[in-house]
């Protein structure tokens, strides 16, 4: 029996928790404020996990992050949507200087294993 004043799991584990999952990553990723636009988030999402595919050894990626964020292009128009999908990108270049590439790329992998495999 849990007690009363513990909560919930946002997620179960090893589940692709779709939009509070993005907001999770992003706030442990870069400290981002938790009332910031999903759609944003998204994009950045996007960002990161395309410099990533470029950046880790992954056997297997899916693209969902990038579907998503290009219906959310739509919302954000194309000049914010690269600028979005830079930040994201820039979030990687900056996680994988100050904890190393490959804890980063392990990171990723354990925290989303839906979206990336080794």
């Amino acid at each position: 029996m849990m007690p009363i004043t513990s909560h919930p799991p946002l997620l179960a584990p090893g589940v692709l928790g779709g939009v509070r999952h993005v907001l999770l990553l992003m706030l442990l990723l870069t400290g981002m404020n938790a009332q910031a636009d999903d759609c944003e988030n998204v994009i950045k999402m996007d960002g990161l996990f395309s410099k990533a595919h470029q950046q880790c050894p992954f056997s297997y990626y899916a693209y969902r992050f990038h579907q998503q964020s290009l219906m959310c292009g739509e919302k954000t128009g194309e000049t914010k949507w690269k600028q979005l999908f830079s930040q994201g990108a820039s979030t990687f270049d900056s996680k994988a200087a100050s904890m190393g590439k490959s804890a980063l790329c392990a990171k990723l992998v354990k925290d989303f294993p839906m979206t990336v495999k080794f």
